[in-house]
């Protein structure tokens, strides 16, 4: 069973840093240094361990978009107050076996109950198809395709996290 887990600095922190620097997450996620700043200084709220029958095999976070970093690379779509969130398997073994798309489906449900969060966004690059496929399996829609500054060419994929009102003849 898939399963999220509140994160535990003490004990997660190390599998996170081995995790990042194992190759098929290093490709993707850059600088194992950075990103486990970037662990550090998110808030337990916002960040969650992804186990599969309650063995840690993956790692998801999420926070209130930049709007101005959005509107830097041309992303003026993504809606006031939606989410930005990133996601991997850092057990090698158990990617592709659909662990990433219910762990997304998870949060979103999650997000969906505690936040005002209209959408949520992930950004991937184009040549991470096994990204792509995982989250179209979570239902999430291709948006756009941007130019990231740090990663180069990038698709957004989104995900609606509230039901859209439509206004369309109904009396």
């Amino acid at each position: 069973m898939i399963s999220l887990h509140p994160i535990n600095y003490g004990r997660h922190r190390p599998k996170l840093n081995d995790w990042l620097k194992a190759e098929h997450v290093a490709r993707w996620w850059g600088d194992p240094n950075e990103r486990l700043k970037q662990f550090d200084q998110t808030s337990e709220a916002c960040h969650r361990i992804i186990a599969l029958d309650a063995v840690p095999v993956g790692y998801v976070r999420w926070e209130v978009v930049d709007e101005k970093a959005l509107a830097e690379v041309g992303l003026s779509d993504i809606p006031s107050g939606s989410i930005d969130m990133d996601v991997f398997i850092g057990d090698n073994t158990k990617c592709g076996k659909g662990i990433g798309p219910t762990a997304l489906q998870l949060v979103f449900g999650h997000l969906s109950e505690t936040t005002d969060a209209p959408l949520v966004g992930l950004c991937t690059l184009i040549e991470s198809t096994q990204a792509h496929r995982a989250f179209e399996t979570a239902g999430c829609t291709r948006l756009t395709e941007f130019q990231d500054p740090k990663y180069g060419p990038c698709f957004v994929y989104v995900r609606d996290l509230k039901p859209r009102i439509d206004d369309g003849g109904a009396a």
